[in-house]
């Protein structure tokens, strides 16, 4: 425990010699007896305030009036409106300029609840105010010079209404009667007897009594209107002197009546005369309300704080002390007012509210009051005795020792020079106060305050003290044991301990009871044996640290940090007989202080809390500001009690007393049925929270409506935060739903049908309440689940299941024609891949034997050959060619109905590429007797960035489409940069017969054709090859003709500019290199090695892949052509081997030649260089060699 600490380290300066004076013990020091009995006592009354304010939600701090609806909702009049308090929050009613029926702006003064309920207000300049809680609407009535029966005058000040329902009303201009229509007002004149009618002059205050008399208080007098109407004067006994012309209220209850006014309070006796108030305290002062309690205890609130008269004669003060905890908040009081419960609530002016429980009376409090020199010394008090003329002994920090007379709160500050806490405290036969303090001993003789030598006997830390009945004062230091003292020699005797040790000699309590000293320590409980004078254990109680211990009639409480424990005492020995786990209790590790009342209940202080245990129950019942105990940290084990049982105990705020008999026994009248009052229904109605109307009825709920939300108040005040709720909504719940102290629950949707919702709350007591009846819930259906909907709903059925039957055979019949057309689909797919597959296949048995034509006829252009064997040769290599395109373009076709040919896109030189172009079409041209001519734009860049090869075969297959219909005149080929930086514009313009307008679309379809003389051999395929790729490139192509002016074919193509220039490979020509080339076909090897050979490289040839390694293996080579389909083991296995034998930085080229159409991905993949397609040309070889071996590291050596 936290103060075990604490003196422990106190104990441990004391051992070094350090001063701790100035050291404060916070908390449960075990440091003075447990239980010191006095003469007879009465406590003062201190109740203990609860503050409303501002900052708790009231608009103003100037209150003028309250009062309670028959709900228990607490009403306020303030300076700045009207307000409402459930008990969770203020609710202010405020003026709204666009809500006529919003409350009007002003202050208000007086305020009165009528009979259904409905709240009534007034003010000194809005007149008659009245708000009717069903509907949430406020009605206003005014006075207008023009209207005899409006009200008498804007100011009001009182309301009141008799037993037959009628309305009084109480202005600065007379008493008004509102008619029963509430359209009008009747003046009552002042009438008595025969006398003629005057006016009642400024009306000041009503009181209406059930027997349906109203008494009115006037700047004139006081009067008395009977229930048949008759009114006479009420006389004021000569003995008062105050001033009948303010009077500030009139209350009343069980047949009294009392009228406050300036100078006095005035009483009516049963023979009709008011007579004032037997007191001084109240002459001369300003009462402006008074309120009797259901003890009889008259309350009086003044213009300069709070009076109680607690019917013994005695008229107790209450200041305003606004800066004390629990004080009053101010002094200027408007009215007092008692609640259902019996709780006591007060107005003021600039200070709110104040509220006191009923039960506020169970406990007193004594404190310090700042600039109050009839207080305590300081706050917190560290130790309590009862002195033998029953005032308290009040010890504190800082050496304060007060004495205290609970009956009139009296405090005298007589010792001084006390240095250091007062550790405990002990008073001996003759009177004198023992002190314990820090590392020493000192006692209070009569005025003198000396110090005791401890040190001679060995003490340096005494922290327990007692006084026996041998006369002799008991004093325990830390770790050092027990020692008696003789009060009139000092002489210090050491008392022997059995078993003694460091735990024995850790105190934790001592008290003197029925003729025994006992000793609670850490390693145990001890008695002192008067024959022995010796501390012994208590036999039958287990040896452990004992926290606390109590004495009742036939033995002893202890308690441990886990058990509270109850023993019986006999003959020497202690037997168990009840045991109590108090682990899982908040206070287990806090105990600080035990008592047993005379009742034989048990008290447990702790800090904080206050518990009484019910053993019957084994429950623990807790004490705090709900009963009146506003500070709950009891930090000292010490605890006086009084010869009739009342207890009192020092805390951190001062000393409480209270009477346990009263807290266990409250009044019978203080326990009322709580009041449950249902204070909101919302409910989110097109997009918007709705209040719904209040008004006894089921609420309607629209099928649209979601997010209802229902909010209860229980109208109990005595302890708020302690409410508790639960909802049960049959049909919908299993059981009770507990909300807390929420007081609300939300139901995010219901369905549509007719609830119940049952409401309970319990207050502090623990008594439930509910509704006064119980809340009905209709949910409209929707639409769509209505009568008429569902008869709807048969007759679509039988439509729908019409044409469902009907639309179930149109999906028949569609189901059958998808069917058909996905088995059309998939042949033309399989077609089509068995057209792909032939033409693949088609391509690769056509390519190798072209290669021997064409390469055959390459080689023997470059023999000797006569003219006509020269044009021979010619015209079989333009034949292989033109068989070479038609198979091209097949392929191309193909691809782009597969999807699968993709674009290489690469920096190239424009002007070299259609120079190649016209290179090769200029022979053709000759050849018919035409010119083919190029333009080039002077503008054209340097490098572009696009597919060359496409480009390339699109102006090649536009420049013989050209030529082939051109019999005379010329075609040229043009280039030109087109504007704004927008790629290159190619055209190809011709002299032929011109293409006729309806035909020009047709010709970039498939297998097409111009009708006409003119009709060449061809495919059909070039052109629509070129829409594909030029549309492939993101560009356009445009034919412009006319029949007789030729024709000009305009592709556009978006080739933007590389950021820098590649540098194009120099051809490495008349460079020989040394060849290995790898190919099974005899023919094709024949003519690929002559065309090798006759630019000069030297060229060894083998038939298959392992031939090739063991070449590799023994010879050194500048590159490898490899064929991809070799017998066994194919070229890109092959490749594999090769990459896998070079060392690091070496690298053999390879060139694959093959005759596939596709390939290329999985040849780059395999290690090789570059690609080429068969049949070849010795100018593709050449190109492909340059390539490779210009760019590749030194050729590797394969090992």
């Amino acid at each position: 425990m936290f103060g075990r600490w604490v003196r422990n380290a106190v104990s441990a300066l004391c051992s070094l010699g350090v001063g701790v004076g100035a050291i404060a013990t916070p908390r449960d020091l075990p440091m003075a007896p447990a239980h010191r009995v006095a003469v007879a006592t009465t406590a003062l009354q201190t109740p203990q305030f609860r503050r409303y304010g501002v900052v708790d939600g009231l608009p103003s701090g100037t209150v003028y009036a309250m009062a309670q609806d028959r709900h228990g909702l607490i009403w306020s009049a303030t300076a700045s409106g009207l307000v409402r308090y459930d008990g969770v929050g203020f609710e202010v009613f405020r003026h709204a300029l666009d809500d006529p029926h919003s409350i009007p702006a002003g202050a208000l003064y007086a305020l009165f609840v009528d009979r259904d309920d409905r709240v009534w207000a007034g003010g000194l300049s809005n007149g008659l105010i009245r708000y009717r809680q069903t509907d949430g609407r406020f009605s206003q009535w005014l006075h207008d010079d023009k209207n005899p029966a409006s009200l008498a005058s804007n100011e009001v000040w009182s309301i009141a209404q008799t037993p037959d329902g009628e309305l009084w009303v109480a202005t600065d201009a007379g008493l008004d009667r509102m008619r029963k229509d509430g359209r009008g007002f009747d003046h009552l004149p002042l009438r008595i007897g025969d006398t003629h009618a005057a006016s009642f002059g400024p009306v000041r205050a009503l009181l209406a009594e059930p027997d349906g008399r109203l008494w009115i208080g006037t700047e004139h007098g006081i009067y008395l209107r009977q229930a048949d109407g008759t009114i006479h004067r009420v006389p004021v006994a000569s003995a008062f002197h105050g001033n009948l012309g303010k009077i500030w209220r009139i209350d009343g209850s069980h047949g009294e009546t009392r009228i406050a006014c300036d100078g006095g309070l005035l009483v009516v006796g049963a023979d009709g005369v008011a007579r004032p108030l037997d007191s001084r305290k109240l002459v001369g002062r300003r009462i402006v309300s008074s309120t009797r309690d259901r003890h009889g205890r008259l309350w009086i609130g003044t213009t300069d704080g709070l009076l109680l008269d607690d019917g013994d004669g005695r008229l107790q003060t209450i200041v305003g002390q606004p800066l004390l905890p629990g004080g009053l908040p101010g002094n200027m009081i408007w009215q007092t007012m008692l609640d259902r419960e019996g709780g006591l609530w007060i107005t003021f002016d600039e200070s709110s509210v104040a509220y006191l429980p009923p039960g506020w009376d169970g406990f007193s409090r004594f404190t310090h009051i700042p600039d109050d020199p009839a207080s305590l010394s300081n706050i917190g008090a560290s130790t309590i005795l009862t002195s033998r003329d029953g005032q308290l002994w009040v010890g504190g920090e800082n050496g304060w020792i007060d004495r205290l007379d609970v009956t009139t709160g009296r405090v005298q500050h007589v010792v001084h020079g006390v240095r250091g806490q007062v550790v405990s405290l002990a008073e001996d036969a003759r009177g004198r106060l023992w002190i314990a303090i820090p590392g020493g001993l000192q006692v209070f003789d009569h005025g003198k305050l000396r110090s005791v030598d401890l040190a001679r006997a060995g003490i340096t830390r005494p922290v327990l003290l007692s006084s026996a009945d041998d006369g002799r004062i008991y004093v325990v230091s830390w770790g050092e044991g027990m020692f008696a003292i003789n009060p009139d020699s000092l002489a210090i005797t050491a008392v022997p301990m059995e078993r003694a040790s460091d735990t024995t000699r850790t105190p934790e309590q001592l008290a003197f009871n029925k003729g025994n000293l006992w000793y609670a320590s850490k390693g145990g409980l001890f008695r002192l044996d008067r024959h022995t004078g010796k501390l012994v254990f208590v036999d039958g109680v287990p040896r452990q640290e004992i926290l606390v211990f109590a004495c009742d009639a036939d033995g002893f409480w202890i308690a441990t940090h886990r058990m509270l424990t109850r023993y019986r005492y006999a003959d020497g020995k202690a037997t168990r007989v009840d045991a109590i786990d108090i682990s899982h209790r908040q206070f287990a590790a806090d105990i600080t202080a035990l008592h047993v009342d005379r009742a034989g209940q048990l008290w447990v202080f702790a800090n904080p809390g206050l518990w009484r245990l019910d053993e019957h129950r084994r429950h623990f019942e807790s004490f705090g500001p709900a009963q009146g105990l506003s500070n709950t940290e009891f930090s000292s084990g010490d605890a006086a009690v009084t010869s009739n049982g009342m207890v009192f105990a020092p805390n951190t705020g001062g000393v409480v007393g209270f009477q346990p008999g009263r807290l266990l026994h409250p009044d019978a009248a203080r326990r009322v049925a709580p009041l449950l009052t249902l204070t909101g229904v919302t409910v989110r109605r097109h997009g918007k929270t709705r209040s719904l109307p209040l008004n006894g009825k089921p609420v309607q709920l629209g099928w649209r409506d979601r997010d209802l939300g229902v909010q209860v108040r229980l109208a109990s005040y005595i302890h708020p935060a302690a409410n508790h709720y639960r909802f049960l909504l049959h049909d919908f719940d299993s059981d009770w739903v507990d909300v807390g102290a929420r007081g609300q629950r939300d139901f995010a949707g219901l369905s549509a049908g007719t609830y119940t919702l049952d409401i309970e709350a319990a207050g502090v007591d623990g008594v439930w309440g509910s509704l006064a009846s119980p809340l009905t819930i209709d949910v409209q259906a929707p639409p769509w689940a209505r009568w008429w909907a569902w008869l709807g709903y048969l007759l679509l059925l039988v439509s729908v299941t019409a044409l469902a039957m009907a639309s179930w055979r149109r999906r028949m019949a569609q189901r059958h024609r998808l069917q058909l057309a996905e088995q059309q689909r998939q042949l033309a797919e399989a077609a089509s891949a068995a057209k792909t597959q032939f033409l693949a296949t088609l391509s690769h048995e056509i390519r190798t034997p072209m290669t021997g034509v064409m390469g055959m006829a390459e080689l023997l252009l470059s023999t000797p050959l006569s003219p006509l064997q020269h044009d021979y040769t010619r015209a079989m290599q333009r034949s292989g060619g033109m068989l070479l395109k038609l198979l091209n373009d097949a392929l191309d076709l193909a691809r782009i109905e597969a999807g699968r040919l993709e674009l290489e896109p690469a920096p190239f030189d424009p002007a070299q590429l259609v120079s190649e172009v016209a290179e090769l079409e200029q022979g053709l041209a000759r050849a018919k007797g035409l010119d083919f001519l190029l333009e080039l734009d002077d503008a054209l860049p340097s490098r572009v960035v696009g597919d060359a090869l496409r480009i390339k075969q699109v102006l090649l297959n536009l420049a013989n489409n050209a030529l082939k219909f051109t019999d005379r005149g010329r075609v040229i080929l043009r280039v030109r940069r087109r504007r704004h930086g927008q790629g290159l514009l190619f055209s190809v313009s011709d002299t032929g017969p011109g293409i006729p307008e309806a035909s020009q679309e047709r010709l970039f379809r498939r297998f097409e054709q111009e009708q006409g003389p003119q009709r060449s051999a061809g495919s059909g395929l070039g052109l629509a090859i070129c829409r594909e790729l030029v549309d492939m490139m993101g560009g356009s192509i445009e034919l412009e003709s006319r029949p007789g002016h030729g024709t000009t074919f305009r592709v556009r193509l978006p080739l933007s500019e590389p950021p820098t220039a590649s540098m194009a490979l120099a051809l490495a020509k008349n460079q020989p290199y040394r060849l290995l080339l790898v190919e099974d076909d005899t023919i094709v090897a024949a003519v690929i090695r002559g065309l090798l050979e006759r630019q000069g490289h030297a060229v060894c040839h083998v038939v298959n892949g392992l031939a090739a390694l063991a070449e590799l293996a023994h010879g050194h080579f500048d590159a490898l052509l490899l064929d991809l389909d070799l017998p066994g083991v194919d070229g890109f296995q092959i490749a594999r081997l090769i990459r896998q034998r070079e060392h690091a930085g070496q690298r053999l080229p390879i060139i694959a030649v093959t005759a596939r159409s596709a390939g290329e991905d999985e040849a780059y993949a395999a290690g090789m260089d570059s690609f080429l397609r068969k049949p070849l040309s010795g100018e593709q070889l050449a190109g492909a060699l340059a390539c490779v071996v210009a760019v590749l590291p030194e050729p590797a050596v394969i090992t």
